[in-house]
């Protein structure tokens, strides 16, 4: 078992096409994994292992390879850069210690790119940013550090200095130490005289006072105008990194492996070890602390398996675990170290390390705990949007009712973002997810892993409600039942505030409902979900909080049944005295389009209520608009944008907020009308 300072646990992160997997597979063949490098275009990558990814170029799902680089064990996780597939990164973020975070140098910070960032923070993970695409046409470095100071407000620190030669081709040098680095990846003979360069003088110093400004061996070394060798430097650079004082900045090209090295190598320095992160010893004497970020039903070779992020003490075949969320035991059958689709055994895995484990069954889900002491347990933190695009989805004629429901439900226990459900009509399904792309990439996959044929009918918005106001109610319930001889009472008083934008449904109890009968608190709970999930009283409720005031009853037979009414009853007349507000959800579109389509782009958009919040010039005669757009208007805009650009533009939305939809706006698809 590899110790666990000797392990860096790091999620590829970045917007679509930024060259994630492409890194990583450039990460795995200079670290001796592959003996040849594939290519994104050519399908033949390690990470994008489903026919879809290989089909269209992207990720879909998060794949995680084990190399080693310098005795340092690096898990590596390849994250989609593709919003609808959002989850996958969320709960990859929350078992890493460190990030990579790709930008393009052609187009800097992109929409999602911020997403990630924010989902990266949430977590406080500490960054590397890694400018890719250094050898393209128009590749600014320049502007691309700009924009990571500006948009994502960190202190981002170039490492290294670009040098532009006469041929075209790209050099870096290291401002630590002065090497050159050549377009090929291999050092040069001679180091860089920093008198004789003065932009890469300027940008050694710069690096020296922002570790000045954190580091208090730095700043004793400035002050008496030293200059600090480098293993100081890189000593200072960790402490900085891992206390998330700034971010350090690496540049180069993944495609052509240049400035990759020096990557691993900065991984190996900088980024953190489950031991800093989590203050873990790797002993064997520890209790297991162990968390679930991913299962995957048709996983392993031994049927569904689970990935692992396990915190302290061990793991082995023979030792039986406790599900701290579920109450039961688990005892996995084979330990996998994960190479993407392929797996190893093992014997067992350490403080620190991520693994796979089959034997799950339906036992685990994502978030579960699993643990073996005492121990107060170490959970990560998982929390997933709801989804905002639904369609109604039914097998072909011939397939089984009970075969379909069970495929959908696999795919919505590997996606926490899927939601699927009965109806509108017998034999149909309605299947939500995070955009357009999401629900087909699942069609295809029904297709292509249960052979299953399936027709849909066209998207439909997730609208959600919340109040226009305040309300408080007090409701008497009553009730003689033909069975009984008395009559049942239930007494309920609660309230409903509307709260701000994005803040979801918060359920509050009193402080002395834990001396209410179990029996009272949870008809009441039950109430809530009832009153909640009825799709005859609206859209879903967001935005608001349920408190419960006081509760009382006459302790007589059935009292939980009159609880359930009542709640839903006293539910229903707060709601009503608050008024329900419908809101639809707006996205945060990016549209990169060429300058001379750029007007017909912005007059679509104008027609379809978008906020143009930003009009950015890009490289090569592009342009990028940035709008706030209400996903009604964005159905369907694949095909629009297409048409406007003779195909030559691109864009990216993702979930930005919830607002008052317009009355007349509310649009909903046919839901029985399937193609």
């Amino acid at each position: 078992m590899t110790p666990a300072d000797a392990i860096r646990n790091v999620g590829i992160i970045a917007h679509v096409d930024a060259g994630k997997t492409t890194l990583t597979e450039r990460i795995l063949h200079n670290t001796g994994t592959i003996r040849y490098m594939g290519d994104v275009r050519d399908g033949n990558t390690v990470t994008d292992s489903l026919p879809q990814e290989r089909q269209r170029g992207i990720s879909i799902i998060s794949a995680a390879v084990t190399c080693t680089w310098s005795q340092t064990q690096i898990n590596v996780i390849d994250t989609p850069g593709h919003i609808d597939f959002t989850a996958e990164v969320e709960r990859t973020l929350s078992v890493m210690d460190g990030a990579i975070a790709v930008f393009c140098a052609l187009r800097g910070v992109q929409a999602q790119s911020e997403t990630v960032w924010r989902q990266a923070r949430r977590h406080a993970i500490p960054t590397i940013a890694f400018i890719n695409k250094l050898d393209r046409p128009g590749a600014d470095h320049r502007r691309a550090v700009r924009q990571l100071k500006e948009k994502l407000l960190v202190n981002a620190v170039p490492l290294q200095f670009p040098l532009e030669r006469d041929d075209g081709s790209i050099g870096l040098v290291d401002l630590l130490t002065g090497d050159v680095l050549n377009a090929d990846g291999q050092p040069a003979a001679q180091k860089l005289d920093f008198n004789a360069n003065p932009d890469a003088s300027a940008a050694h110093s710069h690096l020296v006072e922002c570790l000045a400004e954190s580091d208090d061996v730095i700043l004793n070394a400035y002050l008496e105008n030293t200059i600090p060798s480098p293993e100081t430097l890189r000593a200072a650079l960790r402490r900085a990194v891992i206390r998330r004082n700034l971010v350090p900045v690496l540049f180069g090209s993944a495609l052509r492996n240049v400035g990759v090295p020096q990557l691993l190598d900065a991984v190996r320095d900088y980024l953190p070890s489950p031991a800093d992160r989590h203050q873990t010893q790797g002993s064997t004497a520890e209790e297991l602390n162990a968390t679930v970020f991913k299962v995957v039903d048709q996983g392993g070779p031994e049927g569904p398996i689970a990935y692992l992020r396990i915190y302290t003490g061990t793991l082995t075949l023979d030792r039986q675990v406790w599900n701290v969320h579920r109450q039961e035991n688990f005892t996995p059958t084979q330990l996998y170290r994960v190479y993407a689709e392929m797996f190893e055994p093992i014997n067992g895995a350490g403080a620190g390390d991520i693994v796979a484990v089959s034997g799950v069954g339906t036992t685990l889900r994502t978030g579960d705990t699993l643990a073996t002491g005492p121990h107060p347990a170490i959970t990560a933190d998982m929390t997933f949007p709801e989804p905002v695009v639904s369609m109604v989805i039914e097998p072909v004629a011939g397939i089984p009712a009970a075969s379909f429901d069970a495929a959908l439900q696999r795919f919505c226990r590997e996606d926490p973002t899927l939601k699927a459900k009965p109806g509108p009509l017998p034999g149909q399904w309605t299947l939500a997810g995070m955009g357009e792309l999401h629900l087909d990439v699942v069609r295809d996959r029904i297709k292509t892993d249960f052979g299953m044929d399936t027709r849909a009918g066209n998207g439909k918005v997730e609208y959600r409600d919340t109040i226009a106001a305040p309300a408080a109610v007090t409701y008497h319930f009553t009730k003689q039942l033909t069975n009984l001889e008395h009559i049942i009472t239930a007494d309920i008083e609660l309230d409903v505030t509307p709260l701000h934008n994005g803040a979801g449904l918060e359920i509050l109890f009193p402080p002395d409902s834990a001396d209410w009968p179990e029996d009272q608190r949870e008809a009441i709970a039950a109430g809530i979900r009832d009153f909640i999930n009825a799709e005859a009283e609206g859209f879903p409720l967001t935005d608001m909080r349920i408190r419960i005031v006081a509760a009382k009853h006459d302790a007589g037979e059935a009292a939980a049944l009159a609880f359930l009414t009542a709640t839903r009853l006293a539910l229903a007349d707060a709601i009503a005295k608050a008024r329900r507000v419908k809101m639809e959800p707006v996205m945060r579109l990016e549209v990169s389009t060429p300058q001379d389509h750029l007007g017909s782009v912005i007059a679509d958009l104008s027609a379809r209520r978008a906020r143009i919040t930003e009009v950015d010039s890009l490289a090569l005669g592009a342009a990028r608009i940035t709008a706030l757009v209400p996903l009604a208007e964005l159905l369907g805009y694949a095909t629009a944008i297409r048409t406007l650009s003779s195909g030559r533009a691109d864009f990216v939305a993702e979930p930005a907020v919830y607002e008052p939809a317009p009355q007349d706006h509310v649009k909903q698809a046919p839901t029985t009308d399937l193609g």
